[in-house]
């Protein structure tokens, strides 16, 4: 398919990929190709299929880009995890039971879920400049807009991955340590192990598409491609700095109940602050959740009925470097 208008091409093909774990299934992609050559931009949504806003955009940046890419490739994929899709299972694929977020970089003879990390990572996004990878707002989940970007201890590597995140303008930006990039863990992390660059971005709420949060993602993909020089215009700087932290907290229920929520994604909370009320069936307060550490709330569930291992709350921090 042309467009003789944008000068540029678009193709949509179903990618297999090698793996005899992932026989059976393929990934839409959409590819848009600029007339002049430059960098390849590789964007994907979907590993949680709940998270529409992320995916409404994927969307709408086939037709940005088909009307509007100057240089380069760009490559598009808007479901990453299709076996979810029937069942609109919350975080994990069905098949295997496993979150993919947090396969990364997988293994070609590892799970379905790790195949398909691998398979992201080492086929379909190999030879990409910049992967981006968009998240946020699955059923029961509030969700800041927020970027992570994984750091390898290299000051230019470092230093444009975290331009490239905050090309997205988020209100919080957690940067990981070199460290934390030995365990499995996103596509970004699986990346910087491979010294590639990558944006993984969130934003969104309860499984309903909500333009600011369509809009947040869109756009932000739109200026790492200006950054990467494939679209006209420059990306400016943000109109207001994003908060940096470096460290990810998760806090689980503990306790089955009944959860009443005192604070909101994007807010400051200070350690030993309540975030959330805990009751039995009876009425009685059995918890309170307490903020182990002072940052800003990444996001939080939005259900009231919790169990013992419900995530609640995820806090970007800072790291205490004095000890």
């Amino acid at each position: 398919m042309k467009n003789l208008t944008a000068s540029t091409d678009l193709s949509i093909r179903r990618v297999k990929f090698r793996s005899p774990i992932l026989q059976g299934w393929e990934w839409t992609v959409h590819d848009i190709s600029a007339r002049e050559p430059g960098p390849r931009l590789c964007v994907m949504a979907g590993i949680h299929v709940n998270e529409v806003s992320s995916i409404e955009a994927a969307f709408q940046l086939v037709e940005r880009f088909r009307r509007e890419l100057r240089r380069g490739t760009v490559s598009i994929m808007p479901i990453a995890n299709p076996p979810a899709l029937p069942y609109r299972s919350e975080y994990v694929c069905p098949i295997d039971g496993k979150n993919i977020n947090f396969c990364f970089p997988g293994s070609s003879s590892g799970t379905f879920s790790e195949a398909l990390a691998d398979g992201i990572l080492n086929e379909w996004a190999a030879d990409a400049d910049c992967l981006i990878d968009l998240h946020g707002g699955d059923l029961c989940e509030s969700v800041a807009r927020f970027t992570v970007v994984p750091t390898i201890g290299d000051p230019e590597f470092d230093e444009f991955n975290l331009a490239l995140s905050t090309a997205f303008e988020p209100d919080i930006i957690v940067r990981l340590d070199p460290d934390q990039l030995a365990m499995p863990g996103r596509s970004c992390s699986g990346r910087a192990r491979q010294r590639k660059n990558a944006v993984f971005a969130e934003a969104g709420n309860n499984g309903l598409i909500d333009d600011h949060s369509v809009k947040f993602h869109r756009d932000g993909v739109l200026r790492v491609a200006a950054l990467l020089g494939m679209m006209d215009g420059e990306c400016l700087p943000p109109k207001k700095q994003p908060i940096v932290a470096d460290q990810y907290h998760w806090i689980q229920s503990g306790v089955d109940g009944w959860c009443r929520y005192a604070v909101e994604p994007g807010e400051k909370v200070v350690r030993g602050q309540l975030l959330a009320t805990i009751d039995d069936y009876s009425g009685n307060v059995i918890r309170e959740v307490l903020a182990p550490t002072e940052g800003h709330l990444l996001w939080r569930c939005t259900h009231a009925v919790v169990t013992s291992k419900t995530d609640l709350f995820g806090i970007a921090g800072t790291r205490d470097r004095s000890r």
